[in-house]
C-alpha cells in the first residue's frame, strides 16, 4: 500500500472525554485536590472564608465540572470539603456553615447563585493550620457533568483578622466574596459582591457510583510517520484493569500506554475495562503507520531562550486529538510532527491552544498548506494576543497539498515580549510542531453562510461563504432580484425591507442550497445626522471601555475600549418618552472606576451641546440609576445618543479623546408626553452649615417652567436651582410644575435645617475616655462646644496625630478659660500626656498662649487635655476654640492660609482660585465629591497668582477643594451646579 493510499483510508472520529486517574480503591472514599498554588492571602484580604477582618463573610467558590474530571472524579457522593490554612486566625466563627449546590454557570460574577443545600453547621467554628475538614451531615450526590458551586457564611458579633489560605490563581472569576459588619449577610442578595480570579485550594471527600465502567479513550493522533501513538483512558466509573491491543499484535495492561508500532499498515486498537461491577470494550479510530514514507518539511526550528517556569504551551486540541505538555524550561521546542490528523478539503479542522497560567500569552498558529517548509502570510490561521487559551475553527482551503504531511506550528510567547515570528527564537515561551494530512473530498458541498450586519440603515451587507466541501461555484439570490457568483459578495440594497437570501453551491459531486427566510432587514430611514466627530481611544489600557449598555430598548453587549470607538446607531435604538423615566445599566471594564457621560442630540444636528449632557456617573464601576427623559426638540426622529466611559478626570466633553476607555454611539427616538407633569425634587444637602442647598428637579411627564419657594422668602424659576440661606433655622420647600397639560405642586414640611456654623464641623474635648483623631485639618473645641461654658472635673486627652505631615499647628481662635490656676489647659508635645508638657494654659485671651495662640508640635502629634477644679464650676468662660493642621518641618511659626478667593460662585464648567502670594514648587489642587471620593486633581504652575480648576460635566452639589502644598493642606467647600 502506497503511503497516499495509507492516509486515504482513515478516519478519524475517537471519542473525546478528559483524562484522569484514580489511585485508592474503588468504592472507597478518594481525596480529591483541586488547586494546588501558593497564593497566599494577607490577614486583612479576600477570598478568605475564615476571614473576621469584618464581622462576617460569605463566599461562593465555583470547580468547573472538568476540573473535577481532570483530577479523576465522576459521578458520585461527596462527603466532605476541606480548605488549606497557612497562618489560622483562632477566632471562633459564629454560625458558620458550608452549602454546596450544581450550577450552569462557568464564571462568578457579582450576583449569588441561589438553591445552594446547607450540608454542614450552622456551628462555632474555631480554623486551624493546615487542612481543615468539613464533614457533611449528609453526603451530596454529584452528576458527574455539572460545574459546582461550595458556599461559606459566618456572622459575628465583632470582627479581627483573617485566616491566610493557600490558593489558586484561575484562568476565570472563580470565587465571590461579600465581608460585612451586616448579621444577614447569609441571607440577603443585597450588598458589595466582588468576584475574584482566585480560589482557595479545596479538597473534596469523594464516593464513586457503584457502576460498571464505560469504555473510553483518546489516541494522540489518527495517523503517525515515525510509529508512536499515545493512547489516554477516558473510561467513566473508575477502572481497575485495562487491557490494550493495539491491533498489531502487541498488548499492553496500563492505564495510559505510549505504543511504538513497528511497520507501516493499517490498526485498530481495543481497550477492555473492569471494575467489581462489569466489563466493558471499546475500539478505536484506525491508526494509519506510514514510517517509509515523506515526514513533514521545516525550514526553521524555533528554540526557547528563556528560563522561567509556567511559561509555554500546555496542551493543543486538533479535531479532538489532546496533546498535554510541559513549560517551556522542562521541554523547548518539541517536534511532535509525525502525530498526524487527517481532515478533507472544504472540511473545518478545529484547533484549541492552552498556556500557562502565571501570565498571559500572545499565541499563534501556522499551518503550512503549500508544504514549502515555511509559513507566509496566509498560513497564519490564529491569532491571540494576552490570553491563557486560543481555539479556531478553520475551513480547510482548496490550495493545501493533498495527501502529503503538512507541518503545523504553534506559538506562545510572553505577551511583553516580541510578538511570535515562526522562525524567530523565543524569549520565554515556546513552539511545538504538530502534522496534518489533507485528503482529497468527494462530498457533495454543504451550504452555509453568514451576513453581516443583518439589520442594516445604509442597505450594505456583506455575505460570507462557509459552506463545507469545497464548492466550486456559487449562485446568490438576494431577496430583492439581486445575485451573484461571487463566493463572498457584499450586496447593497436599494429599499427598506425584510428579505429572504439563498445561496447554492455545487462541485463536481453535487449541489446544495441553503434559504435563510428573512434573513436582512434593511431600515433606510434609520439613518441619522452624520456625528460632528467620532472620538478615537488614544492608548487602550487596562481593560477600560464599555462592555454592556442596557436602556429602553437597546440592549448592547461588546468587548472593551480595546476596539475604539463604535457606532451601534443602526438597529440599537431605544424609544422613550420625554418626562419618562427609565433604568439605565452600564457595564465597564478592567477593576478599576470610569468616569461616565451620557449625551442626546435632541436639536438632531449632529452635535451636542452643554444642555444635552443627559446623565452622569463619576468615578465607578457598572453604575445603575435611574434616567429621566428630558424635554425634546425633535420628536418621533432617530438621534443620537452617544456614551464615554473613560479614566476617572480624562474626558468629560463628546468629543474628547478617550484616554484608555471608549465611546459608543446609540440611537433614540423621543416622543411626546401628552400627560401633566408629576412634581418631584431632591435636596441635597438637608442639613447644612454653610448654607447652600442644592435642589434637584426629579419631576416627570416634562414640565415646562418650574417656581420654587424656598421657605426663606426666596424663589427660583430654574429646574435645579442652588440656593443660599442667610440665617439658621429650619424651612419648608415647594416646588410647582407646568408643562401644557396641566400643573402640580409637591411640598416637603421642614425640609432644610440651617444650623449655626460653629457646630458644624467641631469636634470637642473627650470626657474621660482618651480619643486619637488623625485628621491634617479640623477644629477643637473644650467640652461644652464653642459657644457654651466648659464643664468641671478632668477630661480624657485628645491627641492629634495626623497621617501625614512633620508637625502639627494649632492656631487659636477663642482663648477664655477665667483667672483660676486650678482650671487650665495642658498641651503636651507628643502622642499622649506622658510627653513633654509644652505648656499649662489659663486666663482671658490669646495674649495668655504663645505666640498669640499658634503653638506648633515640634514631631508629627500633640496631645490636649483640659483640668478645672476648685471654685465651683465655671459659668461665663467660653473655653477655647482652635484650628488645627498638619504641616511640614521648615515653615515659619505663624501659618499662613495660601488661599485668597474662590469664583464664580456656585461654579459650572470651571472654578478660579486666586493665591495670597504666588504659587511655589509643589503646589498642587484636589477636588473630592461628598463622600471623600477623589473627582480630579491638577498641578499648579510655579510662580502664577491663581489657578483654574476645570469642572465640566460634574453632577451638582458639593466638592471639598484642596490645596496641597509642602507646607500643609487647605480645604474649602465649594458648589458646583
Amino acid at each position: 500500500m502506497t503511503i497516499s493510499s495509507y492516509w486515504k483510508s482513515g478516519i478519524l472520529g475517537s471519542l473525546v472525554l478528559c483524562a484522569f486517574q484514580i489511585t485508592t480503591t474503588l468504592g472507597a472514599q478518594t481525596i480529591i485536590e483541586v488547586g494546588t498554588g501558593t497564593v497566599v492571602n494577607a490577614d486583612f484580604d479576600y477570598p478568605a472564608p475564615y476571614g473576621n477582618q469584618q464581622n462576617g463573610a460569605r463566599h461562593q467558590m465555583l470547580v468547573l465540572a472538568s476540573e473535577f474530571q481532570a483530577a479523576g472524579m465522576s459521578q458520585g457522593d461527596i462527603s466532605a470539603i476541606a480548605l488549606n490554612v497557612a497562618t489560622a486566625a483562632g477566632v471562633p466563627l459564629n454560625g458558620f456553615t458550608v452549602s454546596i449546590g450544581a450550577t450552569a454557570v462557568s464564571e462568578m460574577t457579582n450576583t449569588w447563585i441561589p438553591g445552594l443545600q446547607p450540608v454542614w453547621g450552622p456551628a462555632t467554628y474555631t480554623d486551624e493550620t493546615g487542612w481543615n475538614t468539613h464533614q457533611f451531615d449528609t453526603p451530596w450526590a454529584w452528576d458527574g457533568v455539572s460545574n459546582v458551586v461550595v458556599q461559606t457564611c459566618f456572622a459575628n458579633p465583632d470582627n479581627s483578622n483573617n485566616a491566610q489560605f493557600f490558593q489558586t490563581t484561575t484562568p476565570f472569576n472563580s470565587t465571590t466574596v461579600r465581608n460585612t459588619p451586616n448579621p444577614n449577610v447569609c441571607t440577603s442578595n443585597n450588598g458589595t459582591l466582588v468576584p475574584y480570579p482566585q480560589r482557595p485550594n479545596l479538597r473534596f471527600s469523594w464516593t464513586p457510583l457503584n457502576a460498571p465502567p464505560v469504555a473510553a479513550f483518546d489516541q494522540s493522533a489518527g495517523s503517525t510517520c515515525d510509529g508512536a501513538v499515545q493512547f489516554t483512558d477516558a473510561t467513566l466509573f473508575n477502572p481497575t484493569t485495562w487491557a490494550w491491543d493495539f491491533g498489531d499484535g502487541s498488548t499492553d495492561t496500563v492505564q495510559d500506554p505510549l505504543h511504538l508500532y513497528t511497520a507501516d499498515g493499517t490498526y485498530t486498537p481495543v481497550l477492555i475495562v473492569t471494575n467489581v461491577f462489569g466489563s466493558d470494550t471499546i475500539s478505536g479510530s484506525p491508526v494509519i503507520v506510514a514510517m517509509n514514507g515523506p515526514t513533514p518539511v521545516a525550514a526553521c526550528i524555533p528554540a526557547s531562550t528563556g528560563t522561567v517556569a509556567g511559561f509555554g504551551i500546555f496542551s493543543v486540541n486538533i479535531n479532538g486529538h489532546v496533546t498535554n505538555s510541559g513549560d517551556a524550561v522542562s521541554e523547548g521546542y518539541v517536534d511532535r510532527s509525525c502525530s498526524l490528523d487527517t481532515v478533507s478539503v472544504g472540511q473545518i479542522l478545529d484547533l484549541s491552544v492552552n498556556t500557562g497560567t502565571v501570565t498571559t500569552h500572545n499565541v499563534r498558529v501556522w499551518i503550512d498548506w503549500d508544504n514549502s517548509g515555511s509559513f507566509i502570510g496566509s498560513e497564519l490561521v490564529l491569532s491571540a494576543n494576552s490570553v491563557t487559551s486560543a481555539s479556531a475553527s478553520i475551513p480547510v482551503p482548496l490550495y493545501a497539498v493533498l495527501d502529503q504531511p503538512l507541518r503545523i506550528r504553534v506559538m506562545a510567547e510572553y505577551d511583553f515580549s516580541p510578538l511570535p515570528q515562526p522562525c524567530v527564537d523565543l524569549q520565554f515561551g515556546q513552539a511545538e510542531d504538530y502534522g496534518l494530512v489533507v485528503q482529497p473530498n468527494t462530498d457533495p458541498p454543504v451550504a452555509a453562510f453568514s451576513a453581516s450586519p443583518l439589520f442594516t440603515c445604509t442597505g450594505a451587507v456583506q455575505f460570507t461563504d462557509a459552506s463545507l466541501n469545497a464548492p466550486s461555484s456559487w449562485t446568490w439570490d438576494f431577496g430583492d432580484s439581486g445575485s451573484s457568483t461571487e463566493s463572498s459578495p457584499q450586496h447593497t440594497y436599494l429599499a427598506s425591507g425584510t428579505y429572504t437570501v439563498t445561496l447554492i453551491t455545487t462541485n463536481l459531486y453535487g449541489t446544495d442550497t441553503l434559504e435563510l427566510v428573512d434573513l436582512v432587514t434593511v431600515d433606510l430611514g434609520a439613518q441619522l445626522v452624520p456625528a460632528a466627530c467620532a472620538p478615537e481611544t488614544q492608548s487602550f489600557c487596562c481593560g477600560f471601555g464599555i462592555t454592556s449598555v442596557d436602556l429602553a430598548g437597546i440592549t448592547s453587549t461588546s468587548t472593551d475600549g480595546a476596539e475604539g470607538y463604535q457606532d451601534r446607531t443602526c438597529g440599537n435604538t431605544a424609544n422613550m418618552m420625554e418626562g419618562l423615566t427609565y433604568p439605565i445599566s452600564i457595564g465597564t471594564g478592567g477593576t478599576s472606576a470610569h468616569d461616565i457621560f451620557l449625551w442626546i442630540d435632541l436639536d438632531n444636528d449632529g452635535a451636542f451641546a452643554a444642555g444635552e449632557l443627559v446623565w452622569s456617573a463619576l468615578n465607578t464601576q457598572d453604575p445603575n440609576a435611574i434616567l429621566i427623559m428630558p424635554s425634546g426638540v425633535v420628536f418621533d426622529t432617530p438621534l443620537r445618543l452617544r456614551i464615554t466611559a473613560d479614566v476617572v478626570g480624562e474626558s468629560s466633553d463628546p468629543c474628547d479623546l478617550p484616554l484608555y476607555g471608549q465611546t459608543e454611539d446609540f440611537s433614540v427616538i423621543v416622543t411626546v408626553n401628552p400627560n401633566p407633569p408629576n412634581a418631584a425634587f431632591t435636596a441635597t444637602p438637608t442639613t447644612t452649615c454653610t448654607g447652600y442647598i442644592q435642589f434637584t428637579d426629579q419631576s416627570t411627564n416634562a414640565p415646562e417652567t418650574w417656581d420654587w419657594a424656598f421657605g426663606d422668602g426666596g424663589t427660583s424659576a430654574e429646574p435645579s436651582p442652588l440656593h443660599l440661606y442667610t440665617e439658621s433655622g429650619t424651612y419648608t420647600v415647594s416646588l410647582t410644575v407646568t408643562n401644557a397639560n396641566g400643573t402640580d405642586t409637591q411640598s416637603y414640611t421642614n425640609l432644610i435645617h440651617y444650623v449655626d456654623p460653629a457646630y458644624c464641623d467641631t469636634v470637642v474635648m473627650p470626657g474621660f475616655q482618651d480619643v486619637m483623631n488623625e485628621n491634617c485639618t479640623g477644629v477643637l473645641a473644650d467640652d461644652g462646644g464653642p459657644n457654651d461654658p466648659y464643664q468641671p472635673g478632668e477630661s480624657g486627652a485628645f491627641t492629634i496625630a495626623p497621617t501625614s505631615g512633620d508637625v502639627v499647628v494649632l492656631t487659636f481662635t477663642v482663648f477664655e478659660w477665667g483667672n483660676n490656676d486650678q482650671r487650665f489647659l495642658a498641651i503636651y508635645d507628643g502622642p499622649d500626656v506622658n510627653s513633654p508638657l509644652i505648656g499649662t494654659y489659663f486666663g482671658n485671651g490669646l495674649g495668655q498662649l504663645p505666640n498669640n495662640g499658634v503653638i506648633t508640635s515640634s514631631g508629627p502629634s500633640i496631645t490636649l487635655r483640659q483640668e478645672s477644679n476648685g471654685g465651683g464650676p465655671p459659668t461665663n468662660d467660653d473655653g477655647f476654640l482652635l484650628n488645627w493642621n498638619c504641616s511640614f518641618t521648615g515653615i515659619p511659626e505663624m501659618v499662613v492660609d495660601p488661599i485668597g478667593s474662590i469664583w464664580p460662585v456656585p461654579a459650572e464648567d470651571h472654578v478660579n482660585i486666586a493665591f495670597g502670594h504666588t504659587a511655589e514648587a509643589g503646589w498642587s489642587v484636589v477636588l473630592r465629591n461628598a463622600v471623600g471620593a477623589l473627582v480630579t486633581s491638577s498641578a499648579v504652575k510655579a510662580g502664577t497668582p491663581q489657578h483654574s480648576l476645570g469642572t465640566s460635566g460634574l453632577a451638582p452639589g458639593f466638592y471639598v477643594l484642596t490645596l496641597a502644598t509642602p507646607d500643609g493642606q487647605w480645604n474649602r467647600t465649594i458648589a458646583i451646579r
